[in-house]
């Protein structure tokens, strides 16, 4: 497994103004955290950082695949992902608990690690249903057996007895 030491940045060695890194995950990666929902992947990761003398604004954008079993029909497919996200860096005097996109840093901190930073930016972009969209493509890898039954099971609306049916028949 790749070590995370890629993702640590020395802040002494960032430039005043905007720097940008580029990144390159893999399956690797994602081993380095307890319970990652991303597995098989090729995610490439852009992040720029805007150093100011009291902050530190970064912005992580991603764009790739990962693989995973279709929620609809059980086959392995290609989950498209892409987001992007930004979080703030303050320095400060005394640590707080950090926020939902702001991380505190003693003022004395010596380096900024990217790596939990851009794992919850490209987690966060996972989408709920993991589905591929048979419909627009021809090659779909998907389980045509699944789906028809899946179809096949599907019931009328109107065919479902609700509680205004018996309602009606009621005779007061």
């Amino acid at each position: 497994m790749k070590e995370l030491s890629t993702f640590i940045l020395s802040l002494k060695g960032i430039a005043t103004g905007v720097s940008n890194y580029r990144f390159d995950l893999d399956v690797d990666f994602f081993n380095h955290f307890p319970n990652a929902l991303i597995g098989p992947s090729e995610i490439p990761v852009e992040v720029s950082l805007d150093k100011r003398p009291s902050m530190i604004i970064v912005d992580v954008s991603h764009g790739g695949f990962m693989e995973t079993d279709c929620d609809r029909c059980m086959e392995r497919i290609q989950l498209p992902l892409q987001g992007s996200r930004q979080y703030i860096v303050k320095f400060v005097d005394q640590l707080q608990e950090d926020e939902d996109e702001v991380i505190f840093m003693e003022r004395d901190a010596e380096q900024l690690n990217l790596a939990p930073i851009i794992y919850e930016a490209v987690t966060l972009s996972l989408p709920l249903v993991k589905v591929y969209d048979c419909e627009s493509d021809p090659d779909a890898p998907c389980n045509d057996e699944v789906l028809d039954y899946l179809d096949s099971e599907e019931e009328d609306p109107k065919d479902i007895p609700t509680v205004w049916d018996d309602l009606k028949n009621l005779k007061l």
